[in-house]
């Protein structure tokens, strides 16, 4: 097999491929992490809290699409007498990506002892901007967690109390909606301008391997694949997939499937290493001055007029101003010869 293929993840045309990005609040754990160049790669992140979710670094590896979740509405949350937060949407997503980028190229040499190519990235970028899928009960879900950090972690700071404290309630917030959405099972599904409650899983009886040579019948659960509305945006414009005629959309649709447990079921795993991290924690929360620093989130006057200001911070874009050439640069291959 040529090294070309054995550089390649497998993936499947039939797979949208849906990410997002969260908050994090602990620090990356480098200690690991044992090849001193990703170590270093590392560094250079680990004081930016947005994490990618799933990490689908095969996509972005191979160059090829994946959907972007954005949320319907701009993300904001008041804030005392004085401000109103704003998720600004074009840098969180380049943070994400500069992240999701750095963590494919760890996992890329780490698998195939070759860097990330420069090409296929800006392939999969120039594939996954214009896509949007109707992903209603996830967007609505995670705007909820951003505003959820407004609330808990940027007021905290604002106010100087403490972000241990703050952290913990954050997390066991995040923490609740995705055990509450795997128990009550159910996602809705907007498919051909319809909508309908499917299942997320099945559980089905199985074979466990107790002991060797020792198997019993338990109920195993079976993630489900779930059929996903995927719209290409080149032809029209973002600001008109909730204004057009359905027929106008269809035109440029397809039905793709994902597993959206993905989304609870690892975010929820990364909420109780938190807490469990966070029960004797003595270390630093990563500090939400980088979010604010780097205008990722805005702190809007309230005595100013917001209705405009909002529109501004629309998710419904296909975010040209990230350059993915610029960040292609800041990353360092492990391989450097693979890319001469």
């Amino acid at each position: 097999m040529s090294r070309k293929l054995e550089s390649r993840y497998k993936t499947y045309k039939s797979d949208a491929a849906p990410f997002f990005f969260y908050i994090d609040v602990i620090p990356l754990d480098l200690s690991q992490y044992e090849i001193k160049h990703h170590v270093e790669l590392l560094k250079k992140i680990q004081f930016n809290p947005i994490m990618p979710l799933p990490l689908r670094v095969d996509r972005v590896n191979n160059g090829v699409f994946s959907t972007l979740l954005r949320p319907r509405n701009p993300i904001s949350f008041s804030i005392g007498e004085k401000y109103t937060a704003i998720i600004n949407p074009t840098p969180f997503v380049q943070y994400g990506i500069d992240k999701l980028i750095n963590f494919t190229e760890i996992r890329a040499s780490e698998q195939f002892a070759i860097s990330l190519s420069s090409e296929k990235v800006r392939k999969w970028w120039s594939a996954t901007r214009f896509l949007y899928g109707k992903l209603k009960t996830l967007e609505e879900d995670f705007a909820a967690f951003l505003r959820a950090y407004l609330h808990h972690i940027i007021v905290a700071k604002l106010e100087e109390e403490d972000l241990i404290s703050a952290s913990i309630k954050y997390c066991e917030l995040i923490r609740d909606i995705c055990y509450q959405r795997i128990q009550e099972k159910h996602i809705l599904v907007e498919v051909d301008d319809e909508e309908k409650l499917v299942d997320m899983y099945k559980m089905k009886e199985g074979r466990v391997q107790k002991k060797r040579f020792k198997f019993s019948k338990e109920k195993l659960l079976y993630p489900s694949f779930i059929d996903i509305e995927v719209i290409n945006t080149r032809n029209i414009e973002y600001s008109q997939i909730y204004k057009d005629q359905y027929e106008v959309l269809k035109k440029n649709s397809k039905v793709l499937k994902y597993i959206p447990l993905l989304f609870y079921d690892d975010l929820l795993e990364c909420m109780l290493q938190n807490l469990k991290t966070l029960e004797n924690y003595e270390g630093k929360i990563l500090d939400p001055s980088f979010l604010l620093e780097n205008k990722i989130i805005l702190l809007i006057d309230k005595n100013k007029s917001l209705s405009n200001q909002l529109a501004e911070y629309t998710w419904l874009n296909n975010f040209n101003e990230i350059d993915i050439a610029q960040l292609m640069k800041s990353l360092e291959p492990t391989f450097p010869s693979d890319l001469s």
